[in-house]
């Protein structure tokens, strides 16, 4: 399905996962997948223990935590993530993210790893976004 510039509306249900370890997201709206040019937007719900690797965005990554608590080490720095807080990732900085506590962590993520004018704009057409750097 793709948008053909008009509004729409996607269910969660049956969308692929992306991995990063045991940390996972379910990519909601990009341009590689619904058509937009400008935003990729991704949920994410992961039990409680669960390791992502460590991997950098091309542009900014805002993480929006609706239920559950994960850390976020960045420069050797553990930032908490938990419901009703928001937390904004510069572009090539490395975080991996570890779910902690006894629930799910259940957040929203928006960046934009395809998008062609921050491609153009950061002189970075040729790298395929994320990029893990464990």
């Amino acid at each position: 399905m793709k948008l053909n510039g008009r509004a729409m509306r996607r269910d969660l249900h049956g969308l692929d996962n992306e991995f990063f370890g045991g940390v996972f997201r379910q990519v909601i709206f990009s341009p590689s997948t619904t058509g937009n040019d400008f935003q990729k937007l991704a949920y994410i719900d992961v039990p409680p223990g669960s390791v992502g690797t460590a991997h950098v965005h091309l542009g900014d990554e805002v993480v929006f935590t609706l239920k559950g608590q994960a850390v976020l080490t960045i420069d050797g720095v553990e930032h908490l993530l938990e419901a009703g807080t928001a937390f904004l990732i510069p572009p090539d900085v490395p975080h991996p993210a570890r779910v902690i506590g006894d629930e799910n962590w259940i957040a929203v993520a928006a960046f934009c790893d395809e998008c062609p004018v921050l491609k153009i704009a950061r002189k970075k057409q040729e790298v395929d976004y994320p990029v893990s750097v464990d």
